[in-house]
């Protein structure tokens, strides 16, 4: 998951803290220095360490959020897909019509998120 923090480039990487932040172009070796640090560790030293570099701009949000998708395992797939399918169940067998909404809307959104993630994985093998 660390790794799509970074794009690689002709020259080395390029570093994204947040999907809406500017990049900022790091070495190989940074790059290594920054995927090695503990889960749980601090990051803040690493990221103080490239202030004052100069920037890139923003990067599109489509590419990145298919990748993400890609990294997701199958599993999240099928539990979104079943638990979207639960939901439009129970929200056409609800009586009470704002509950049925809300359990229509959940069904709707976890089944386009699971089905994303199959359309992702199947993109990825098309490639």
């Amino acid at each position: 998951m660390l790794a799509l923090s970074f794009e690689q480039t002709e020259h080395g990487f390029v570093y994204y803290h947040y999907r809406w932040s500017r990049g900022i172009p790091v070495t190989p070796e940074e790059r290594e220095g920054y995927l090695n640090i503990p889960v749980f560790g601090s990051r803040r030293a690493w990221r103080k360490s490239l202030a004052g570099r100069q920037t890139t701009p923003k990067r599109a949000y489509g590419p990145v959020a298919w990748k993400l998708l890609q990294t997701m395992p199958f599993r999240m797939a099928i539990f979104a897909l079943i638990f979207g399918v639960v939901g439009l169940v129970s929200g056409f067998n609800e009586s009470n019509m704002a509950l049925a909404t809300v359990y229509v809307g959940a069904g709707c959104a976890m089944l386009f998120f699971g089905g994303s993630i199959i359309a992702a994985r199947f993109r990825a093998i098309q490639r």
